[in-house]
């Protein structure tokens, strides 16, 4: 579980002082259930869910307290077949569902954190950075990149993010704009992967998005939400988050993806 999200949980104590806290998600879970009962199994493991989740945020712009989460994740795939099969289930979940027009903003974690991690951010500070390079506030990032006194060269590649959303060729767009090893890297990963969603001539609903920057501390590869015409919230998205199994004594990658089902629910009305 990522830092954003841990700062949504429900806690309280209990008769004994213990601290407990509501569940706010499923994969943590699964992926402990890997550790404690599924380690010896044959990998790669393909498990799904559906269940109730609560969140501590303000109910706003499609967010809840309370909603129900379905998904799936695939624990011990570590090849970009392994991300493209998940985002392939979601493109056809949504086929099923006689959803037609849709769009997936495919991006790669690594990007940004080659591009920040010479950078001598505080949490606070870099998680409004996140924020504004989500909002595509550009008049706000700029104004809070001058009051961290950033260089000139910097911003100019912070400010870029909130451009670099299109089709396969932004890819190259952003390996010209920098020269770190770990962002380069991240940019061959994504482009192989889109070459594989390609193959399987999916790539109508992909649209590359170097802007997606949100779960820095939780993600470790390619990071995707998917949006739908007319609503102005995603109503799924998923990722790699290869260090997760570590936190239960396990070293499996794995990569998944969920929806809520209240937004899938609220396109048919």
């Amino acid at each position: 579980m990522g830092m954003e999200l841990e700062d949504t949980l429900y806690r309280f104590i209990d008769r004994e002082g213990n601290i407990l806290a509501l569940r706010p998600e499923f994969t943590s879970l699964v992926a402990k259930s890997v550790a404690t009962r599924l380690a010896d199994q044959p990998k790669p493991l393909r498990l799904c869910y559906c269940g109730e989740v609560l969140r501590y945020e303000t109910p706003r712009g499609g967010r809840q307290r309370e909603f129900f989460q379905i998904g799936l994740e695939n624990i011990g795939g570590e090849n970009v077949r392994s991300d493209a099969e998940v985002i392939l289930v979601a493109i056809e979940s949504l086929k099923k569902l006689g959803i037609r027009k849709f769009q997936i903003n495919l991006g790669e974690i690594g990007y940004f954190a080659g591009i920040v991690e010479r950078i001598d951010f505080s949490r606070e500070d870099l998680s409004k950075i996140k924020t504004l390079i989500d909002l595509k506030d550009v008049v706000g990032l700029k104004s809070e990149m001058d009051r961290l006194n950033l260089s000139e060269r910097r911003q100019h590649i912070i400010l870029s993010l909130v451009h670099l959303t299109g089709d396969g060729s932004v890819i190259q767009t952003g390996r010209h704009l920098v020269s770190n090893e770990k962002s380069h890297q991240a940019l061959n990963n994504l482009e192989n992967l889109y070459e594989e969603l390609k193959r399987h001539k999916m790539d109508e609903f992909i649209t590359i998005d170097l802007s997606e920057v949100r779960g820095l501390d939780y993600y470790t590869g390619s990071i995707f939400k998917i949006y739908v015409p007319g609503l102005g919230f995603e109503i799924g998205g998923g990722g790699r988050y290869d260090n997760l199994l570590k936190n239960f004594g396990c070293d499996f990658p794995a990569v998944g993806f969920s929806f809520s089902l209240e937004r899938l629910m609220s396109l048919e009305s």
